[in-house]
């Protein structure tokens, strides 16, 4: 399935980390001295076995874990004490989360909704965002009535609806078969090629071929970094 995408606009999105570290309150540290760089558009993959820190350290990115010590700069702002909600970035997950309540339409629009977004212009944007992720027929439907893959479509939809600068992605195809794990990454490869910076966890090979580079990660540390496609601003 070919998905077109058109162009957003957006602010531009570069990652730093510098010397990040995570430490549990029973002691147990996570993520040791952690320093990369991400640049604008880029599409990045951290891979490695479980405990590795590649969530975590996803979650800190995104606010949902706190930095123990370290810096963490989004467009060379310090963002260490900047609530999630102001960071302008997105999370797609595993499990979809997906408000079982709500119509596709409600999903889609609950982030506009959450700054005070005008309904018809969260209507229109809605509609857009479900249209370019292939869903746009499915907007009066409920999760349970959907697929694996038409809910993550759903929860990638919601996740780019309010134009985050950056989209992190934890094992968003761990629940999907292969052909709608397909799709989805190659949805997400669409985004990323029309200007969308994207992190991504995964344990799978295969995901990680979509990625500009891949970060090997084992016992909180970058073990090897690979190039998987040239990169050009």
């Amino acid at each position: 399935m070919v998905i077109q995408c058109n162009k957003r606009e957006k602010n531009m999105a570069t990652l730093k980390m510098k010397d990040i570290n995570k430490v549990y309150p029973n002691g147990v540290q996570a993520v040791f001295d952690f320093s990369f760089v991400i640049r604008d558009k880029e599409f990045i993959v951290f891979v490695g076995p479980s405990g590795c820190g590649k969530s975590t350290t996803l979650r800190m990115v995104a606010g949902l874990e706190e930095i123990t010590a370290g810096e963490l700069y989004i467009d060379e702002v310090l963002v260490n004490d900047v609530a999630p909600k102001d960071r302008n970035i997105a999370m797609v997950f595993q499990s979809y989360a997906l408000y079982p309540h709500m119509t596709v339409r409600q999903n889609i629009m609950f982030p506009l909704e959450n700054i005070k977004v005008p309904k018809g212009e969260a209507l229109q944007r809605a509609q857009e965002m479900a249209d370019l992720v292939g869903i746009g027929e499915l907007m009066d439907r409920k999760p349970k009535q959907l697929s694996g893959g038409q809910q993550q479509r759903v929860a990638i939809a919601r996740a780019i609806v309010a134009k985050p600068n950056v989209i992190l992605a934890d094992e968003p195809t761990g629940n999907l078969d292969s052909v709608n794990g397909e799709e989805v990454m190659q949805l997400l490869q669409e985004l990323s090629n029309e200007g969308t910076t994207i992190v991504m966890v995964t344990h799978s090979p295969y995901d990680a071929n979509y990625a500009h580079r891949v970060i090997n990660l084992f016992d909180g540390q970058i073990v090897t970094e690979t190039v998987k496609e040239a990169f050009h601003v």
